[in-house]
């Protein structure tokens, strides 16, 4: 058993898998910057390589983390926001993060704000074409439907999701992301959804996209990657007219993907990373340099790939890591 992506336990799912060339490449060195015996990290986003958040937090409610360019140093968020899980922005003065309990703060370039989310169930993601255009997302494993709200910069709606398109039964929804015209959400037992501009139309991935799918990213219109999985990893890709979902051997589950240049930086549990290309599909793993669940990635454009994770049960722990030259 293990918790995915924080706080759930899941059963481990055995099925066929498939090898699709995973190899370790000893030449990617992951450096830790800052190790955590209080709090764990779940989400990370940034404008670029002087402007990066984190942000996480434990029982006791949410925390962030910036780092300028040089050095890395705490921002409080307001009193009584909850463990935070993700974060997501336009510029650096319009930061989003959302998490546990319905928290939602926003980031104006001063101070972090309670924004009234209009819900207390947990929200597991955010992203948005603009600060008015912003979708959150969640649910909780344990509930019976998934979480949809959309943000126009005064207020959030929630947005339901049809009984006839949620026809694999999720119960939440964990990321959303979105390129041009589309905008799509994942979340527990394979569940894909497309925004089609009216309502969330249900997208299948295939046979093997028969376990949860936790984080999204791409850098086109037809090419987007989802991963997750519980026991074995699941990584399904959008090629502009359906889904393909592939099970690699002996990949562990994952939880995080970013797409940056042609290549999507991947992590997982038990401290995986690796890189697929989307040119030819060959995986690579890098060598481990935490055994703690990777939560997510992002990647600065320039020279430094950020990865954050930790356990998210008390006593709370966590991780920063850095990949990319010094």
């Amino acid at each position: 058993m293990r918790a995915l992506p924080l706080l759930y336990l899941t059963t481990l799912v055995a099925c066929d898998t498939e090898d699709t060339g995973d190899t370790s490449d000893p030449g990617v060195v992951w450096s830790v910057e800052h190790d955590d015996d209080a709090r764990a990290w779940s989400g990370v986003w940034g404008t670029g390589p002087d402007d990066v958040w984190i942000v996480g937090g434990d029982a006791d409610g949410g925390a962030t983390r910036h780092y300028d360019g040089s050095a890395w140093s705490d921002v409080p968020v307001p009193s009584g926001t909850g463990l935070l899980v993700w974060v997501y922005g336009f510029a650096s003065d319009d930061v989003y993060a959302v998490g546990r309990a319905g928290a939602l703060v926003h980031w104006d370039g001063a101070a972090w704000a309670a924004l009234e989310s209009g819900t207390d169930r947990d929200l597991w993601g955010v992203w948005g074409a603009s600060s008015t255009d912003l979708w959150l997302v969640g649910g909780e494993v344990t509930g019976t439907w998934p979480l949809s709200l959309h943000w126009d910069g005064a207020a959030a709606t929630e947005v339901p999701i049809e009984a006839d398109q949620n026809l694999h039964g999720g119960v939440a929804l964990f990321k959303v992301w979105g390129i041009g015209d589309d905008s799509w959400a994942v979340g527990d037992l394979g569940l894909v959804l497309r925004w089609d501009g009216t309502r969330w139309i249900e997208n299948f991935g295939g046979e093997k996209a028969n376990d949860d799918f936790v984080s999204l990213w791409g850098e086109a219109a037809d090419d987007v990657v989802a991963v997750g999985g519980r026991g074995n990893g699941r990584i399904a890709r959008w090629d502009g007219s359906g889904w393909t979902t592939t099970m690699p051997d002996a990949l562990t589950g994952l939880n995080a993907v970013y797409v940056q240049d042609g290549l999507a930086f991947v992590g997982g549990i038990y401290g995986y990373t690796g890189t697929l290309d989307l040119a030819d599909g060959a995986l690579v793993g890098d060598p481990v340099a935490v055994t703690d669940d990777v939560h997510a990635i992002w990647a600065d454009g320039a020279d430094a790939v950020w990865a954050v994770g930790g356990v998210f049960t008390a006593p709370y722990r966590g991780f920063l890591l850095r990949r990319g030259a010094p």
